[in-house]
């Protein structure tokens, strides 16, 4: 199921820069697909790595 998100995202992200590229020219495109495709691998990278830092009451209570 991930990959198949993944793939319909990139695909969704290629269509858009086709979209750009027609009414803006090359460059443009170029720019958004990789603005967008960033911003995407950052959103997927820190759902992987996030952290929860618990205060003193969550310690106290997940460590009773």
């Amino acid at each position: 199921m991930k990959s198949f998100f993944y793939k319909l995202t990139f695909g969704c992200i290629m269509i858009g820069g086709l979209c750009v590229g027609v009414m803006k020219g090359q460059d443009a495109k170029q720019k958004w697909v990789a603005k967008k495709k960033d911003k995407f691998l950052n959103w997927k990278a820190e759902g992987k790595h996030r952290i929860v830092i618990l205060d003193e009451i969550e310690m106290a209570t997940y460590h009773s």
